[in-house]
């Protein structure tokens, strides 16, 4: 163990007076937690780098973290006119006040958060049996604390489902007027493994070993994970920069249940049993196979089925083919609205990676599902939907180019889904980058080809040296028109556009650019992060609100400069904008734009312990969504302190 500097603070807990609105109890609870980590880590007594333990030790990882969030933001477009009835349930979302570079919500308040997580592992002779404890304490702006810092451990994090912070919607104008406090001590996850690494048996919280995104991938996290960076939405880039030591969170969120790993020469399987986040009083789960041959150097093969059922209370969701459905006129748009429940979907896919020819690689995938589920607006009408994925990349040197073609069916992989808090991202009708449908999750990755689309995109990549570099152009149209008879029929989901009436249906089609380059000088990293996303449908004449078209550009300039080996600044600026129609006859009734700036640093204080800082100021200026509504504009600082300490 490192010695530490005697006299000063090994949690590092912010003591300023930015700490305004924390009460004690907080601070002193996650005072506690990291004092708790350092007092086991000092028993524990591992060195940085240990040798590779004998049979009959017991070895024990710690990993906490301390988190500080102070968030402030003022203008009328923080209290939005759709706010009293967007926390009912409205279909008609607010444009602001949310962060429209990650969804999250800039509401003023204050939260300090402490997490500690104790993993002992017992070292055997043929077998390793290893567990996950941990404890968390979390008080203050609930928004802040599930959005802005680390996300939460899994049996406080109101987006899995818990229940132990009471977050809810809310458009608070003060801090301390969305407090709340919540404390939890669990034990995470147990495991049993074979040495020899010929299996793997865990149960609780877990992370899938391997899946094929395209059939199954767990739900993103929602929550901005403190960094000293912005990255776009769809950047090509690595992200934010960030220190070797300083690890960053999982981008998914886990499962629990059971899951099995099973290793044999060139072949890996992997079966999965696990429950999904849900909405309080309703259920989701995924049951899974999975098998990968692995013969290296580029060649693979691979095979998987999932299955996820739903039950419960029934779900309110922004589809039209669900019970009670009705289209609701707002300035948004008619916007689809409706109640579902028990569903089931099976997805079948197969993946194969291998090379062409000399320098060319080529890659294959196809899927195929089946979905049906109670309470829908036409019973069997549902039907199998299709995906195909196909492409060939080829070596320039340190370059790399490569070409792909998507189609993914409006019936393909269409279970409703939505995470543990209702609502929970920025979902706005014309948003985007937009999720999915609302705060619903796919069960697939859409992130190249939403639901509904056809299509390609080019990629060019010159990784390493002075200057890199990484370019992609893609043009997606819809494969079916949404039409108010196809959106009812069972399993029909587009990821954007509104239902038309059959007699006046038009194709949809979006284009996207992407850019993402560094140069290296001296004085530090450089990187210029963009992507322009277009969007068009036209109208048929007699239906004018039918019309889309309008452009979404974004970008983050980022100046990075190491001063020594532990020691990262960063500084930059940032905007996304929108501007055009939507459902408004043609007329532009979008038209608005955040601007950031950013600043943040990582600090290794010793072989253990690290420390973050991040301060953003944000600016929104825009229109308002209604005709003669009220200014969405507002401004806000967000100031994160972050400590962690690992052995």
């Amino acid at each position: 163990m490192s010695p530490r500097r005697t006299g000063a603070s090994t949690c590092g807990f912010p003591t300023s007076g930015s700490m305004r609105g924390m009460k004690t109890t907080a601070m002193a609870a996650s005072l506690c937690l990291c004092l708790a980590a350092t007092a086991a880590a000092e028993g524990a007594g591992a060195p940085a780098s240990s040798p590779t333990p004998v049979p009959g030790t017991l070895v024990l990882h710690i990993d906490q973290q301390t988190v500080f969030i102070d968030q402030a933001s003022s203008g009328p477009g923080v209290t939005p006119p759709e706010g009293p009835g967007f926390i009912a349930g409205s279909p008609a979302s607010p444009l602001t006040p949310y962060d429209t570079f990650s969804s999250a919500p800039m509401t003023p308040g204050v939260a300090g958060i402490g997490q500690l997580l104790l993993s002992p592992t017992y070292v055997g002779r043929r077998f390793d049996v290893d567990a996950t404890v941990g404890a968390a304490y979390v008080q203050g702006s609930t928004a802040n604390a599930a959005y802005w810092g680390e996300p939460l451990m899994a049996t406080v994090n109101p987006h899995l489902g818990s229940q132990a912070l009471p977050y809810a919607i809310a458009f608070p104008t003060h801090a301390g007027q969305d407090d709340a406090t919540a404390a939890r001590a669990s034990l995470l996850s147990a495991g049993l493994r074979a040495r020899d690494g010929s299996f793997e048996l865990r149960g609780g919280w877990f992370d899938l070993r391997q899946t094929e995104r395209f059939v199954f991938q767990p739900p993103a996290v929602t929550s901005v994970a403190p960094e000293i960076g912005v990255a776009t939405n769809e950047s090509l880039g690595a992200g934010p920069p960030a220190l070797d030591w300083w690890t960053q969170s999982a981008p998914s969120l886990p499962l629990h249940g059971v899951d099995l790993v099973a290793h044999s020469r060139l072949g890996t399987i992997e079966l999965a049993d696990a429950s999904l986040p849900s909405l309080p009083g309703t259920s989701a789960r995924l049951t899974s196979a999975s098998l990968v041959v692995d013969h290296g150097e580029g060649t693979q093969w691979s095979a998987q089925v999932a299955h996820v059922a739903t039950g419960g209370d029934l779900m309110p969701t922004t589809i039209l083919f669900g019970g009670d459905a009705q289209l609701v006129p707002t300035p948004q748009g008619n916007l689809p609205v409706s109640r579902i429940g028990g569903q089931r979907e099976t997805v079948y896919g197969v993946h194969g990676a291998f090379h062409v020819g000399r320098g060319l690689d080529g890659v294959v995938e196809l899927a195929r599902s089946t979905y049906d589920a109670d309470h829908v607006a036409q019973p069997g009408t549902g039907r199998p939907g299709n995906y195909e994925h196909a492409g060939l990349a080829r070596g320039l040197g340190r370059a790399r180019a490569s070409l792909d073609w998507y189609r993914n069916e409006p019936y393909y992989a269409t279970v409703i889904l939505p995470y543990g808090a209702p609502e929970n991202v920025w979902s706005v009708a014309w948003s985007w980058p937009g999720q999915w449908l609302k705060s619903n999750y796919q069960m697939i990755d859409n992130g190249v080809a939403n639901v509904n689309r056809q299509g390609y995109r080019v990629k060019y990549t010159l990784p390493g040296g002075p200057l890199e570099l990484a370019l992609s152009y893609a043009r997606f149209a819809q494969i079916d028109p949404i039409t108010t008879t196809d959106a009812a029929t069972t399993g029909f989901v587009d990821g954007f556009f509104l239902p038309q009436q059959p007699a006046e249906a038009t194709i949809g089609r979006q284009q996207q650019f992407a850019l993402w380059a560094a140069w290296h000088p001296a004085f530090g990293d450089v990187t210029l992060d963009y992507v322009d996303d277009a969007m068009h449908r036209s109208a048929a004449p007699g239906a004018p609100a039918d019309a889309v078209s309008y452009d979404a550009p974004e970008f983050a300039l980022t100046i990075a400069h190491r001063f020594n080996p532990r020691l990262l600044v960063s500084v930059g600026l940032a905007r996304y904008a929108m501007r055009g129609s939507f459902a408004h006859g043609g007329a532009i009734n979008v038209d608005f734009a955040q601007r950031l700036l950013f600043a943040g640093l990582q600090l290794q204080e010793g072989a253990h312990t690290a420390a973050l800082l991040e301060f953003r100021r944000s600016a929104f200026a825009g229109i308002p969504i209604a005709v003669g509504g009220a200014s969405p504009n507002f401004a806000g600082s967000l100031l994160v302190v972050e400590q962690r300490i690992r052995y």
